[in-house]
C-alpha cells in the first residue's frame, strides 16, 4: 500500500512513525504540505497528515487554505486519513469541527500522561507540543481527553492524535531550542524524560501505531466485504 506523507513542515518530520512504516513494508511517499494536490491524494492508499508551528486557522497562508478543502474531499469520501498534532486540527476543522488557540493562553511542551481514555492504548506518556485545542467534528468518537484538551478522535476512516506519537528525543529538542522563548524548557530536563520514557517505551508505541493504521483502514475494509 502506498502510504502518502504530508510534512507540513520540515520541523515535524515522519520520525519514528515513519521508521516503523517503512519496517512494515508499506511504500511511503513524501510531500510537503505546500505541495499537496488532488492527484497525490489519489493515488495514495493512506494519508499521514503531520505537524507544523503554523494553526489551520492561518487561512491567510495559501497552502494552509486549499490543504483544508482537499481533506474535506478526502473525509467525505471515508478515505483513510491519519492526523498528527496540526494534522489533527486539520482533520477536526476539514469535518466540521475546530481548533483554536487556548483561551487561557496554556502551551503543552514535553511528555504528558492523558487521563481520560476510550482504551488505554492512548494512556502515554507522549510527547505533547501544543497551544491549540480541538472541537471534534460532529459525528466523531472522542477517544482520549487530557487538561480538558481533545487528545484523539475518530471519524469513519480517519483517526486524529493531538500528541506526537511520531516525535524522537531529537525532534523535541529541536522543538525546545527552536521554537519555545528562552529559559521556558528545560532542556536537561526534557532529554532526561526522553531518555526515561522513548526506548521503554517502543512497543507501547508500535502498538499504538498499529492501532492508528486499523482504525484509519477500517472503512477501507468495509467496502470491501
Amino acid at each position: 500500500m502506498r502510504v502518502l506523507i504530508v510534512r507540513n513542515s520540515d520541523t515535524a518530520p515522519e520520525g519514528a512513525f515513519g521508521d516503523w512504516l517503512a519496517r512494515q513494508g508499506y511504500t511511503i511517499q513524501l510531500v510537503s504540505g505546500a505541495a499537496l494536490n488532488e492527484a497525490a491524494l489519489a493515488r495514495a492508499g493512506l494519508v499521514v497528515l503531520l505537524g507544523s508551528p503554523h494553526g489551520v486557522y492561518d487561512t491567510h497562508i495559501p497552502w494552509v487554505a486549499k490543504q483544508r478543502e482537499l481533506i474535506a474531499a478526502r473525509l467525505a469520501k471515508q478515505a483513510p486519513t491519519i492526523g498528527i498534532c496540526f494534522g489533527a486540527q486539520m482533520i477536526a476543522v476539514a469535518a466540521g469541527g475546530d481548533s483554536a488557540r487556548m483561551a487561557d493562553g496554556r502551551f503543552f511542551r514535553g511528555w504528558f500522561g492523558i487521563e481520560h481514555r476510550a482504551d488505554d492504548i492512548f494512556a502515554g506518556p507522549w510527547p505533547r507540543w501544543h497551544g491549540d485545542a480541538i472541537t471534534p467534528p460532529p459525528g466523531a468518537e472522542v477517544l482520549a481527553m487530557d487538561a480538558g484538551t481533545i487528545q484523539a478522535f475518530a471519524l469513519p476512516g480517519a483517526i486524529a492524535v493531538q500528541f506526537h506519537p511520531e516525535a524522537t528525543p531529537q525532534i523535541m529538542q529541536d522543538w525546545a531550542e527552536t521554537f519555545s522563548p528562552p529559559g521556558l524548557v528545560d532542556s536537561a530536563a526534557l532529554a532526561q524524560d526522553s531518555a526515561r520514557y522513548f526506548a521503554p517505551r517502543t512497543a507501547a508505541r508500535e502498538a499504538l501505531y498499529a492501532e492508528l493504521l486499523r482504525r484509519a483502514l477500517s472503512s477501507r475494509a468495509a467496502s470491501a466485504t
